[in-house]
């Protein structure tokens, strides 16, 4: 409710920051109902009353909303009565507690033998072969085929270029349009709206969310029109394509 109200009134999360005073990581959390990320619940349902009025919404309504779902009861309210715990019993919940202590930590310490056996045997694989290549080669892709070491190398080259397996991107509105743009599983642009150009950005794969068709991309300096529609698009763009896929329901920025 809070992002499509901001959204017909032609706001960006920059500008409720300027006039509520509440940071943006805050607002964007409120949006995506993400309450962990919220300093407490007075914090809360300050954030939410100040969002409402500069919007023009009903305050009371979404605080009440806020505290049905997702406000935790009393702790008056759920133990009234805390029964007396005798030294056996407290006894016997330490005990179960160093237990799950060992076996965790057997676990993570297993686990970890396992990771440095991996790149150790990883590491002396790689290093074998005919000779011809590098210490620094991949030795595992991950569901894109992009490795650790090949994100890294799509920075623009000084003599201007862009590494081979790279895509080029600038995306250029015709009119103010919701923008979230994540390149490498990071996010360049963080779901605000774009009235200017911006990029070239450079990466190996994109991910392009849109409000709305207005916009032209350029891919490695072809002009690409974007198809009609009446609502929010996604895009997948590398090197070999540019593919329109499903698009969100609710528009939201994450990598």
């Amino acid at each position: 409710m809070l992002r499509e109200a901001r959204m017909q009134a032609g706001l960006d999360i920059d500008d409720v920051e300027q006039r509520t005073k509440v940071r943006a990581k805050y607002l964007r959390a409120l949006e995506n109902e993400e309450w962990s990320l919220l300093p407490g619940t007075a914090f809360t349902k300050g954030f939410l009353r100040s969002y409402a009025d500069l919007l023009g919404l009903d305050a009371r309504l979404l605080i009440d909303e806020y505290k049905r779902q997702w406000e935790e009861p009393h702790e008056l309210d759920v133990n009234p009565v805390r029964p007396t715990i005798g030294p056996e019993v407290r006894d016997r919940r330490r005990a179960r507690r160093g237990r799950w202590l060992v076996l965790s930590a057997s676990v993570v310490v297993i686990a970890v033998a396992f990771v440095l056996i991996g790149h150790l045997f990883g590491t002396a694989s790689t290093s074998g072969g005919d000779g011809g290549g590098s210490a620094l080669g991949p030795t595992s892709s991950g569901p894109t085929g992009v490795t650790t070491a090949a994100v890294a190398s799509c920075a623009q080259t000084a003599g201007g270029g862009v590494p081979r397996g790279c895509v080029s991107l600038r995306i250029e509105p015709a009119a103010a349009v919701y923008v979230c743009l994540v390149g490498d599983k990071r996010i360049r642009i963080d779901g605000h709206k774009l009235a200017r150009a911006a990029g070239p950005f450079h990466a190996h794969e994109f991910v392009l969310t849109l409000g709305s068709d207005a916009a032209t991309l350029v891919v490695d300096g072809r002009r690409r029109t974007i198809a009609k529609a009446s609502g929010a698009l996604r895009y997948a763009i590398t090197t070999k394509r540019l593919a329109r896929e499903v698009a969100p329901k609710q528009l939201g920025c994450r990598a």
